[in-house]
């Protein structure tokens, strides 16, 4: 019997070995996070080409799909301010694209579909993973751009859609809207949507577990977001004030814009960052720029794009909001193990639903 569990115990620990090993060889280099405290770059996200593979196929596989139903908010509104008849779905941009999938939902509507990214590494990987979808290559064309860029590089008045899914609070506010107005034609639309992170959608342990998640996120995120220099602090807080506004700060001008309508879910039980202010060593401050010709429509769906996930799931989600470094570090072990607890042990799954907000404006 000695023996027996003597071998079971170390056949234990060798797995521990391989799960760590394994663990930490997916992490990512140091010099995948441009945005830190001994950088100088504005850009918050950015992969080397190294890394960008594997990262985004981590992405894509913990982050929700967004359904047909979402989408369809954004074309029925399309439809509903066209000023051609029939309504025109001939260009569409999505800016910001990472690793493409909004681009290949785009292309089932749009004839065409502009994919741009600020960063290179990020446009090979979208147009890698395009072309293994069904639609022709020849739908798709590719530009590494800043967002704010996009009106003096593309024809003014030429697109009928842009889309901009988690990048809007990265850019300049005003540079960014100036130019989607450029590059839109009269009557086009502008999305604009984010959602934060996962949260217990089940109350019995929302209440419980949601903390220690958040205590584990915003301990990987303080890592990156504090102790930084002037311009990264500044960057930092931009994002960070405008994910908590629930992106109503995005100001639209009468002179430029009208028909606003700001979709908000589960406003009334989440917030909207990946982090929260406890990840922060500035004061994080919302603030709103909503007129009362705007329409607000809220909606609480806990089953919204529902993930049902076990701890080791919720685990990967972590791993790949962010390019962190010390995912095993000693201050959340113990945390991830008190998680597991209240979730019910390391094979029981807990459902999970999302704070989104979607922002729809036609230019004038």
């Amino acid at each position: 019997m000695k023996l027996t569990a003597s071998f079971a115990y170390a056949k234990r620990c060798h797995f521990r070995r391989l799960s760590a090993l394994s663990h930490t060889a997916r992490q990512f280099s140091t010099a995948t996070i441009h945005l830190n405290k001994d950088d100088d770059s504005a850009n918050v996200w950015k992969l080397t080409q190294e890394d960008v593979f594997r990262y985004w196929k981590g992405y894509l596989a913990t982050r929700p799909k967004y359904t047909d139903a979402f989408y369809n908010l954004i074309y029925n509104y399309h439809v509903s301010k066209a000023q051609s008849n029939p309504p025109s779905f001939s260009i569409a941009h999505d800016v910001g694209a990472g690793p493409g999938q909004v681009s290949a939902k785009l292309a089932q509507r749009f004839s065409h579909v502009v994919v741009s990214d600020n960063n290179e590494n990020h446009v090979n990987y979208a147009k890698r993973f395009l072309s293994t979808t069904d639609v022709a290559e020849s739908r798709f064309s590719f530009a590494v751009a800043k967002g704010e860029d996009l009106g003096s590089k593309y024809p003014p008045a030429s697109a009928d859609l842009v889309v901009s899914a988690l990048m809007f609070p990265l850019m300049d506010t005003m540079s960014a809207l100036r130019s989607f107005h450029a590059v839109l034609k009269p009557g086009g639309t502008l999305a604009v949507w984010f959602y934060g992170r996962a949260h217990f959608a089940e109350l019995e342990y929302a209440a419980l577990c949601q903390p220690l998640l958040d205590r584990i996120i915003n301990h990987h995120f303080s890592s990156v977001i504090t102790g930084g220099n002037p311009e990264h602090t500044a960057g930092w807080k931009h994002v960070a004030d405008g994910i908590a506004s629930w992106l109503d700060y995005i100001p639209f001008v009468e002179e430029d814009w009208e028909s606003v309508v700001r979709h908000k879910w589960n406003a009334k039980w989440t917030t909207l960052g990946f982090f929260g202010n406890e990840a922060c060593d500035f004061p994080v401050e919302p603030r709103s720029s909503v007129t009362d010709k705007e329409v607000v429509i809220e909606r609480d769906d806990r089953s919204l794009w529902r993930k049902n996930w076990n701890v080791g799931q919720l685990r990967e989600f972590v791993e790949y909001i962010y390019p962190f470094q010390e995912m095993e570090g000693e201050y959340v072990k113990p945390l991830w193990a008190q998680l597991e607890g209240q979730m019910g042990g390391v094979h029981a799954r807990r459902a999970f639903s999302w704070p989104v907000v979607l922002i729809l404006a036609t230019r004038k």
